[in-house]
Formats: C-alpha cells, structure tokens, sequence
C-alpha cells in the first residue's frame, strides 16, 4: 500500500517535469544587446587600471568588458601579453559613462568596453575650453594594436551586424570630457584591417575642391556633426560644444591636427564619412 502511494505520488512530478521542457521556435524579430564597441586608453598602469576596473563600491561604478595590457610595464608582470576580461559580452559594464552617439544615450546598456593600457595625460573638467587644454598623448605597443584587432576580429565574427561607424572611440561619445584613445590610435590600420569606417580619398578631395571656394556655414557644419553622430546643438553658433566635437572628429579622422578648428580638409572628410556611411545626401 505504501508503494502504491508513493508512486502515486510520483507520477504528477514526472508529468510536471516533462510539461517543463521548453519549445524554442526563433523569431526573426530580434537583435543582438550589441551594438557599439568603445575603445578606450587607461591613463593608468596595469596594476593600477585592474583596481579601478573591479574594486567594489565605485560611485559611479566603473569597469570595462576587456582590458589589453602593456608589455613594457613594470606592473604587469607575466612574460608575455595576456588579454583580461572583466565583464561577459551580453552583461553590462560600467565603462562609457554619460555618453551620446547617433541620437542614442547611455552607451553602457548596448556596447562593448575594451580599456588599452596606455599613461597618456588629457585631463579636462567642464571648465575646460580647448585653447587651455594641455595633452600628452603616448603611442601604443605594437602587440597592444594586434592584440586589439584579434578582439575585434572575433567581435565582428560574433556581432556582424555592428555598423562600421560603431566602433567608437571614448573621445566620439564624450566629446567635452574625454581624448581617448587619442590622436595615435590607428584608427586607419584598423580600417584596412577591415574594421571600422574611414572616408575615401576621392571624395575628400572633390569636397575640398567645393569648400575652398564655398565653404559651409557654422549651421550646416553642426547638422553635418549631428548626422555623423556627434553631440551638438544647431545654434549657428561656433560654440564650445561644436568645437570640441570636431577636435573628436579630428582625433578619430584626421589626428594630425586636433586643435577643433574646422578647417576644408576637416569639413570635407565630415562630408565624406556621411556619403559613404548615413543614408541620404549630407547637408
């Protein structure tokens, strides 16, 4: 009798667990969390940089998914160059803070975080105008830049979708507050490498051509950065916020000069990066 009862027992678990099982059809209506990638320069040693990337009760909390040491620093000390991850890809890291790209905010919630080992020294307050502002900017180890692509390479394997003008420097989606990962970045040896946007040669130069005669009214150039994707407001005005976003611009596009001024060649690479890459004409 007991037996019978116990087996009575069981059968309802069994059913149950067998109702549990999940019937997975996918839906073409979905996307990928990720959506940008940010790259960013530490401005700190390695040891120093692992600390602030995962020590507990941050306010704000900081952090980034992967973290590419320096092979020449004193504080890392493994023989050869290891990549770090602090954070899984689909979970969040608190990396990007307030930030704009394209009419998105909050870039943490959708990208990926890669910090680069470098001590450059760019510190700017909201306080800061340009004209004061004193930069040094350190180059990166060559093993630094082929790690950097290897990761990338597996990202884009992983999220093909990621359009090319989101890989992002922390400079493009912080324009006042942030340089990096500064003007020696190469943004170009990654383009060639298949990975990110850079403008063509042809089409600078044909809007060189117009804008040395023509050149585009301070509205037209703040509509331009806009649909690029960089934060200002279309005052008409040649303001604080407009000139630090072109020195982004200049940092990403054309590093050889970032003194935010918008010179023709800087207009015309801004034309050219909007043809090649935004929907419609530029403005």
């Amino acid at each position: 009798m007991r037996l019978m009862r116990t087996a009575r027992l069981l059968i309802p678990l069994v059913l149950l667990a067998a109702c549990s099982d999940v019937v997975f059809i996918e839906s073409t209506n979905r996307n990928s969390r990720i959506d940008y990638v940010v790259i960013h320069a530490t401005s700190e040693n390695f040891a120093e940089s692992v600390r602030l990337l995962t020590r507990r009760n941050d306010t704000p909390p900081v952090s980034s998914h992967y973290l590419i040491p320096a092979e020449n620093d004193p504080s890392y000390n493994r023989r050869r160059l290891l990549l770090h991850q602090f954070v899984e890809e689909e979970e969040r890291a608190w990396h990007a803070g307030a930030s704009y790209w394209a009419g998105e905010t909050a870039l943490n919630d959708r990208s990926i975080g890669i910090e680069i080992v470098n001590e450059f020294d760019c510190e700017t307050t909201p306080e800061t105008d340009l004209d004061s502002l004193q930069c040094e900017f350190l180059p990166f180890e060559e093993a630094q830049i082929e790690m950097t692509i290897e990761l990338l390479r597996g990202i884009q394997q992983r999220y093909p979708d990621i359009d090319p003008l989101d890989y992002l420097a922390h400079s493009d989606i912080a324009t006042e507050r942030r340089s990096d990962p500064g003007p020696l970045f190469p943004w170009k040896r990654l383009y060639d490498e298949g990975i990110g946007a850079w403008y063509d040669e042809e089409a600078k130069v044909r809007y060189e051509s117009e804008f040395e005669s023509r050149p585009p009214d301070v509205e037209r150039l703040q509509t331009a950065l806009l649909t690029l994707g960089y934060f200002v407001e279309p005052t008409g005005e040649f303001d604080k916020l407009t000139r630090f976003a072109v020195r982004a611009m200049q940092l990403r596009f054309r590093p050889d000069d970032i003194s935010g001024e918008p010179d023709v060649e800087t207009m015309a690479i801004l034309w050219s990066l909007i043809g090649k890459y935004r929907r419609g004409d530029p403005p």
